[in-house]
Formats: C-alpha cells, sequence, structure tokens
C-alpha cells in the first residue's frame, strides 16, 4: 500500500474512530485545517484506500471495513511513525542523525544528506541546541568551521536516542538496510517480552515510558553493533532502585534468551534507571509489591509534599482548609517519588502536550506554578510541572459553574427523570440546576427561558413557537443520542463564545505595542509586572502566556506586540497575552474559560481577539 502522509493518517483514525459518516467541516475544525485541505487530502487518500473511502453528497466521508492486509499495513505504519516527540520530524531525524556521529558534522555535510538548504539546516540547529540544553547529560557543540557535534557520555546519548528512534525516523537516517531490518525485529521482540516480564514482576510504569524503554534496549544493541561503547564510562554509582532491580534481572535474562545476546551491568543499570524514573498510568489498579517496598521514608517525604502543595494552592485559589485538590493520592506519591529521582539524577521528562495542557488549563497552570514555587522556594522544570498540573486539572473543574437545563415535556415522570440523566452525562460543562415543566407551566409563567438557560423540549409545538428550544426525542435511541450530543455540543460553543465576547468586552484592553527584545526580565520590567508573582508559559505561534493575581486592580486581558523578539525560555516570543485576576472565586470560571479559548491554536475567538 502506499504510504499516507501524517496529516491524511490523521483523517483516516478520526473516520475510523466515528465509525459514521463525517463531514468535512466537522474535519476541517477537529484537525484545524482549511476545508479546502481536507478536499485535497481526501482525494488522494481515495487513490489509495479505494472503495473503502465513500464520500456522500452533504454527508461527508466515511471508511467502510478495511480489508485485513490494508488494516496491518496502517498498524504497522503507525507503530513505526508513533508520536514521539514534540519537535518536527525533520529536526527529530536530524538530532537522531547526529546522536549517531562520533565527531564533528558540517553544515554542508547535514544540508546535503538531508536534502535542506544552509539556512534551513541552521534553523534546525537552532532550535535543536534549545532542546538538548534543556536535556540532562547532553549538549550540542556548534563550530563556524568544523559543524556542530553532540557532547555527553554514551549512557546520556542512548537515553536520548531512546526518546524518539522509532523505526519511522530511524530509517530516514543513512544507515545499512540490515541493522534497520534487525532493529526492528529486536524491537519487536523486546516489547513482547518486557511488556510479559514487567506484567509479572506486578511493576507499573505508563505505557510512553515503556515505549522509551523497550527503544532504550533495542537502541544499545544496535549502538553495541555499531561501536559505540560504554565499557571505558564511569557511570554514577547505584543507588538502590528498590524493585527496579528485580525485575530487570528477570526481564534481560528472558531477553537474552529469546534474542541469543548478553546486555552489559551498564546496560542492565541504564534500563533500571529508567524504570526507577518513569512514571505510572493512573487509575485504581493494585500497583503490586512496587509502592509497598518503597521506604518508608521516601513515602513520608511525599505526603509532607503534597500537604505542603495543597495548602499553598487552597491559598492561592480561595479554597477551604478541608477542600482535597488530588484525588488519586497513593497515585500523586508514587509521582513525586519518581519526579524526585529524575530531578536529582539530571532525567528531565519529556512532555509532549505541554502547551496544550496550558492552553485548556490556564488558571491550573498559573497556580501550580505559584503554588509550588511558594511552597518549595524553587521552580520546577516545564514539563515535570504540567505533568503535575494535568492531575489537578480534573479536581479545579469540580468547582467550575455548570448551566441551568430547562425541560419543557408533557412527558411522565419517569420519561422525564432518564431524560434529565442523558442531559447530565452529556453535557461536558455539568449541570448547575435542572427543571422539567409540564407546558402548560411554562405558558402560564410567560413562556420564557433564562439567558444562558439550555433550552430543551420534547414537544414540536413548543420548539416551533420558541426557536430557542432544542427538540429531542421522548424516547432517546442510539442514532438519536449522537445527534443530540452534537446539537448540545454546538450550543455548548455559542455559548462559550458568547460568554468570551461579554468577558472581553468588560475586560479586555486595547492591544499595545512594546520595543521588545531582551529577555523574560527585561520584558515583564518593560508592562510593570514582578516576575515573582506570576506564571510564565511560552506556547504556539510566537505567543507567550503570563498570569497573576492582584486583589487591588481590576482583572484584565491585555495584549502585547512586540517589535523585537524577546526571548523566553529558549524562544522567540512576539506576542504576550497577560492576564490579571483579582482572586475573587465569583465569575472565575467564566474568566478563565475565555483565557483558555485565547490560547487555544485556531479559536474563533483567539482569531478575532489576537
Amino acid at each position: 500500500m502506499e504510504e499516507l502522509t501524517k496529516r491524511e493518517m490523521e483523517i483516516l483514525l478520526l473516520l475510523l474512530r466515528e465509525q459514521d459518516w463525517v463531514t468535512g467541516e466537522e474535519i476541517s475544525r477537529r484537525l484545524n485545517i482549511s476545508r479546502k485541505t481536507v478536499q485535497q487530502e481526501i482525494r488522494r487518500m481515495e487513490t489509495v484506500l479505494g472503495d473503502s473511502l465513500c464520500a456522500g453528497q452533504k454527508k461527508g466521508y466515511r471508511l467502510e471495513r478495511l480489508p485485513e492486509e490494508q488494516l496491518r499495513e496502517i498498524l504497522s505504519e503507525l507503530e513505526e511513525n508513533e508520536e514521539h516527540y514534540n519537535m518536527k520530524d525533520r529536526t527529530s531525524v536530524i538530532a537522531l542523525y547526529l546522536l549517531f556521529q562520533q565527531d564533528f558534522v558540517t553544515m554542508d555535510r547535514l544540508a546535503e544528506c538531508f536534502f535542506l538548504s544552509k539556512s534551513t539546516v541552521f534553523s534546525e540547529i537552532k532550535t535543536l541546541k534549545r532542546w538538548m540544553g534543556r536535556q540532562g547529560g547532553i549538549a550540542l557543540e556548534v563550530s563556524g568551521v568544523r559543524g556542530v557535534r553532540v557532547l555527553g557520555r554514551e549512557q546520556d546519548r542512548r537515553f536520548r536516542c531512546a526518546t524518539f528512534c522509532m523505526p519511522g525516523i530511524l530509517r530516514q537516517i543513512p544507515l545499512e538496510e540490515e541493522e534497520l531490518c534487525r532493529y526492528e525485529t529486536e524491537l519487536s521482540v523486546i516489547r513482547r517480552e518486557l511488556g510479559m516480564g514487567l506484567s509479572r514482576c506486578g511493576f507499573l510504569i505508563c505505557g510512553e515510558d515503556f515505549g522509551k524503554a523497550c527503544r532504550y534496549l533495542a537502541v544499545s544493541l544496535l549502538r553495541d553493533r555499531l561501536g559505540f561503547s560504554m565499557e571505558e564510562e564511569n557511570g554514577r554509582q547505584k543507588e538502590g532502585y528498590g524493585p527496579e532491580e528485580k525485575a530487570v534481572k528477570e526481564i534481560l535474562s528472558a531477553l537474552e534468551q529469546a534474542l541469543s545476546c548478553r546486555f552489559s551491568a551498564k546496560e542492565a543499570a541504564g534500563l533500571e534507571e529508567l524504570l526507577a524514573c518513569s512514571r505510572t498510568p493512573g487509575g485504581d489498579r493494585d500497583p503490586g509489591t512496587e509502592w509497598e517496598e518503597l521506604p518508608g521514608q521516601a513515602r513520608e517525604r511525599a505526603e509532607e509534599m503534597l500537604e505542603k502543595l495543597e495548602s499553598a494552592l487552597r491559598e492561592i485559589l480561595g479554597l477551604s482548609p478541608g477542600h482535597r485538590l488530588f484525588g488519586s493520592r497513593e497515585q500523586f506519591f508514587r509521582h513525586l517519588i519518581r519526579m524526585e529521582r529524575r530531578l536529582r539524577w539530571g532525567r528531565n521528562a519529556t512532555n509532549y502536550y505541554d502547551k496544550e495542557l496550558a492552553a485548556a488549563g490556564p488558571l491550573e497552570t498559573y497556580a501550580m506554578e505559584l503554588a509550588w514555587r511558594r511552597a518549595f522556594g524553587r521552580r520546577l522544570p516545564r514539563a515535570e510541572l504540567m505533568f503535575l498540573t494535568a492531575y489537578l486539572d480534573p479536581e479545579l473543574t469540580q468547582e467550575q459553574d455548570g448551566v441551568r437545563v430547562l425541560l419543557v415535556s408533557n412527558q411522565s415522570a419517569g420519561i422525564t427523570d432518564r431524560l434529565e440523566r442523558f442531559v447530565r452525562q452529556s453535557l461536558t460543562c455539568g449541570v448547575s440546576g435542572f427543571s422539567a415543566e409540564p407546558v402548560y407551566l411554562f405558558e402560564a409563567e410567560g413562556g420564557k427561558t433564562e439567558e444562558n438557560c439550555l433550552a430543551l423540549t420534547t414537544e414540536g409545538e413548543t420548539a416551533l413557537l420558541h426557536p430557542e428550544f432544542i427538540q429531542i426525542p421522548v424516547v432517546l435511541r442510539t442514532r438519536d443520542r449522537k445527534r443530540i450530543r452534537q446539537l448540545m455540543e454546538e450550543w455548548e460553543t455559542e455559548r462559550e463564545e458568547r460568554e468570551a465576547q461579554r468577558i472581553l468586552s468588560r475586560y479586555g484592553r486595547k492591544a499595545r505595542r512594546l520595543e521588545g527584545g531582551g529577555r523574560l526580565s527585561d520584558l515583564l520590567e518593560s508592562i510593570g509586572w514582578d516576575g515573582e508573582e506570576c506564571s510564565v508559559s511560552p506556547l504556539q505561534d510566537e505567543l507567550l502566556y503570563l498570569c497573576r493575581f492582584r486583589k487591588d486592580e481590576e482583572p484584565s486581558v491585555c495584549l502585547y506586540l512586540l517589535e523585537r523578539p524577546a526571548d523566553v525560555e529558549r524562544k522567540n516570543v512576539r506576542r504576550v497575552l497577560a492576564v490579571s485576576w483579582n482572586g475573587e472565586r465569583e465569575g472565575r470560571a467564566s474568566f478563565f474559560r475565555t483565557v483558555s479559548l485565547l490560547l487555544s491554536e485556531g479559536s474563533s475567538v483567539q482569531k478575532r481577539f489576537l
């Protein structure tokens, strides 16, 4: 089968998930691309997928059952090109290429090898230098005469390779076909054996870190064959990893038998370190012996950290002393312990979705950053901070203000009760109040609905007389549920945008131009802000999000346009969204929902305001 591009694969997965007709407009909205681009991509996909991809006038597109052979090829392609890092593919390929070189590589050589212009190579190297500067143990040395090379121990190089050494990326650097095929075969065996081994030992890590551990072992075998040795290196003195050592011995023994190879003691120590620093998945599943075997001192330390963090968060957010912000406390304890190990050993975590998390939860991002600094007197790396924010986000949404729902229906109490349960499950914003009234009562009280109230009815006459009502069937079948959920989702989106316009008309400030340039401290000084009490989040499209709480001034949302880019966390910033809130809980949910829309790439509110 002809290979699909990354965007075509995204469209394919969307159609696979929906298993129904999806309009071009919906695909455009979900993937943040134009309708014209959707049509172009679909035309090419039709030549690859044939009759499996159906197009219907006014219906959109639907994916029929794929032939088994075609499905296997698509799954194989997905495995080769899994999400690997928040860098572009080309940057990842160049990084991997340099990690497999032992000496300087000239700019001309890079341009020739990857068919790029020298200006593009210089731009990619600039991005790489920033990225490697944030990773523990490695750095990029750039020389105007000799070119570029990676500095760092072989163990650290292997850790970095493991971040994004998927077969699809590895195949883009010049290696012998025999080695590439062998790597893919070994990686497949390692995935099977490592998964079974961790399961037998009751050792739980998240899927992302599992993939990294698999690639670390496969990369180690590959680099051993290519002559990259760790034998002369002095590694860090081994600390007690706890249950990791026992799991690694059992797993590597099975792997050596399956692959007819030998892993060195240093390679085993590297796997132990990866497992010791790995994150664990969420949920209530029993973590087995791993948590029980952790030293009591580590647990006490985690409990103390959580208590301090929650106290600082409650103070910032104005919550009651008994308000618990982290539901899965045992899970959070394990995360804190492993995070402390990563920070102590210089193993910076990778967070694929830090920018998306900051945009989705601007209040949570601010609160977590400030609370950590207040509780522990230091800053966290951005990736680690956003992992903690992800734990906090679902808990804070419980205090978000919901919507009032009015159901006008002449049906029995049992029917209306069933419809109420469906509505409460379907609305993402939550329901603050639900009232069901017969038509006669609604008409007798004036036949009007409250502002921002979701009005539903099962009666056709009411829907005709009052256009603000959404008509729903009395008995919801499967096909009805999907359609009604879509209508309510559209209503929620419209409500959010109306509320955002209201917030911005009241708190929005006219865009201002600043000279810009310099570093964050210079930028904050030109705006008139104190860096100690504000959260700083560089986002997409050279946009910087700043947030602070000031009780002595009115809330505001202001956009600053910089004449010259400022350097913030090794990123060039040209626009600054500065948000100030007075700490009041009333109206806070609506205010920060509006901020989230401003930070969400492609939203109509962002396009109008920014």
